[in-house]
């Protein structure tokens, strides 16, 4: 199991199941359940930016261009998301420009008397005062649409035909007009960088995975145009890579967020048919959501997980231990003075079996490895996380051997702390380590930080440097004890059948394991293979033979 199944199977009272016709209704009943619970188990979309896109209201008798925020189904045109307001001003300034659609709001358009400043500047074509028929009006429209939807060549095909019509009438005014446009649509298509011959939508999913946090990053290609990017900082997650793309990209799009024709993924999707079924139908018409192997797409994947990794890089450098990260912990936490060694325990257990502990140090920037240590749980059976927690901090507190730290960070919440203080107490400490306890946000909420004596947590905003830090400290000491969980229970996993075989010690159940490599092997050899392994007389391969084979 990964952590995050282990956890969970751990903390399992009940089971309610919810029947559903179909795969899909399945997954839109998750979906919904995930945004109404918030389980903390489940990878939460806690991005709550609103991007802007840029909306042509076709369905108007003179459309204009308008910024929103949401994407409706209403038939209109739009074009995003941006993840850069400016970079959105700059189009909209832009389309304006190239095609002088009205900008006023009014829905009388004919209501005033004099056309207004943006018509003198070039930027409006005037409908309000009858400078521009609305047949003329509309093929300016259709104009703006063939330019969000990257038909360029028509665009530029037109606008030509439309100057050598003009020309040909002696319209020189109106022909000038046009050659003024066209050389303006030539030179913005010439600066637009493109990283993609389709003529499509695209949406490119990259993801990177370091030092337990996990890192989304979404490109948006728009008619081959790289058009911007946006990142989701998923925080610590032990999910498979496959169970991350999903639960993003079910939560993402389920918001009011366009859906381009294409989306690309790093790995493929178990449930790929199901979500462009899904996807489908939000959109009405088909999207398809590839894992490309090789080329052009293949680079975007890779590009898109470039900017991913960049951006955890940035997350990693705002938690390092600098001076003023070292202030605002020695602040926050109310600590004699800068902290400089730093020591972080969690705990592990599934259902009970194999408990162990373990406390990872960073001091002076540095993980100390040599004074990392790890506890198998002596005096519980793995199902009380405070009696784990307090025969570790006893273990530790006893170990005077290590340097003194400047702050003990303890994996959980009051409980934890009361059994480190409760150690402290029993075991007659004398000027105590400082203590803090570290436990998970609920509901999309930042981490909390409590401390001894202390009702509420303390207030650190979400995506402090300290708060970054600290949490940075945590996830080591998950990701350490976590990998001595699983070592133990392999190591059990491989011993526990062969130590039930009556004559089977540790130096034969060596000897079995090194003829044969593993417990199927061994299974499946016969009495005669068995015998030939070292420190196997005939008499006991029988009895292995018998143990596997009786009762078949």
């Amino acid at each position: 199991f990964s952590f995050k199944t282990s956890r969970l199977i751990n903390r399992i009272d009940d089971l309610e199941f919810i029947q559903t016709d179909t795969e899909k209704e399945a997954l839109i009943l998750e979906n919904s359940l995930i945004k109404r619970h918030r389980p903390r188990y489940n990878v939460n979309l806690r991005d709550d930016k609103t991007y802007p896109y840029i909306r042509l209201n076709v369905s108007d008798s003179y459309p204009r261009l308008a910024v929103v925020r949401r994407i409706k189904r209403d038939g209109d045109v739009y074009f995003g998301p941006f993840s850069s307001a400016s970079s959105m001003r700059r189009t909209v300034r832009l389309i304006q420009r190239l095609f002088p659609l009205r900008q006023c709001r009014r829905a009388d358009v004919k209501a005033v008397d004099r056309a207004c400043l943006n018509y003198q500047l070039g930027r409006c074509s005037a409908p309000c005062v009858g400078h521009i028929s609305q047949e003329d009006y509309r093929a300016l429209v259709d104009e703006v649409i063939l330019f969000f939807q990257g038909r360029n060549k028509k665009l530029t095909s037109t606008l030509k035909r439309k100057m050598d019509e003009s020309s040909k009438k002696l319209d020189f005014e109106a022909a000038a007009w046009y050659r003024d446009r066209l050389a303006d649509v030539r030179q913005t298509l010439e600066r637009q960088k493109m990283v993609s011959l389709d003529a499509g939508d695209q949406d490119v999913m990259g993801l990177v995975h370091d030092r337990g946090q996990v890192m989304a990053a979404m490109l948006f290609i728009r008619r081959g145009v790289l058009l911007g990017h946006r990142n989701f900082d998923l925080g610590a997650t032990d999910a498979l890579p496959e169970e991350v793309m999903e639960s993003l990209l079910v939560q993402y799009y389920s918001a009011d967020n366009l859906i381009p024709d294409e989306i690309l993924v790093p790995a493929g999707l178990e449930n790929a048919d199901v979500l462009e079924d899904w996807l489908r139908e939000r959109k009405g018409k088909a999207v398809y959501l590839k894992c490309p192997v090789r080329g052009a797409k293949k680079k975007l994947v890779g590009l898109a997980a470039a900017n991913a990794a960049t951006a955890l890089a940035e997350k990693f450098r705002d938690a390092e231990l600098g001076v003023e990260v070292q202030l605002e912990i020695q602040k926050k936490l109310r600590l004699p003075g800068p902290p400089n060694r730093f020591e972080a325990f969690d705990l592990s257990a599934l259902q009970g079996d194999a408990p162990v502990g373990a406390m990872v140090v960073l001091e002076n920037r540095t993980w100390r490895k040599s004074d990392y240590r790890r506890f198998r749980i002596k005096s519980s059976s793995g199902q009380d996380d405070y009696a784990m927690m307090y025969e570790v901090i006893s273990r530790r507190l006893l170990h005077e051997e290590l340097t003194r730290p400047d702050l003990m960070l303890l994996d959980g919440g009051r409980g934890q702390l009361s059994m480190a203080m409760a150690v402290i107490k029993d075991l007659k400490i004398e000027n105590p380590p400082p203590l803090a306890g570290l436990a998970k946000g609920r509901d999309g909420a930042p981490d909390r930080v409590y401390l001894p004596g202390r009702k509420n947590p303390v207030n650190f905003r979400s995506g402090a440097p300290g708060l970054l830090f600290l949490m940075r400290l945590r996830d080591e000491a998950h990701r350490y004890v976590q990998a001595y969980h699983r070592g133990l229970r392999r190591k059990k996993g491989v011993r526990s059948v062969l130590d039930q075989i009556p004559g089977i010690g540790q130096a034969r159940r060596k000897a079995l394991l090194k003829q044969f490599g593993s417990i199927e092997a061994i299974k499946s050899a016969s009495v005669d293979e068995l015998a030939a392994a070292e420190s196997i007389n005939r008499n006991v391969a029988q009895t292995v033979y018998n143990f596997f084979h009786i009762g078949e």
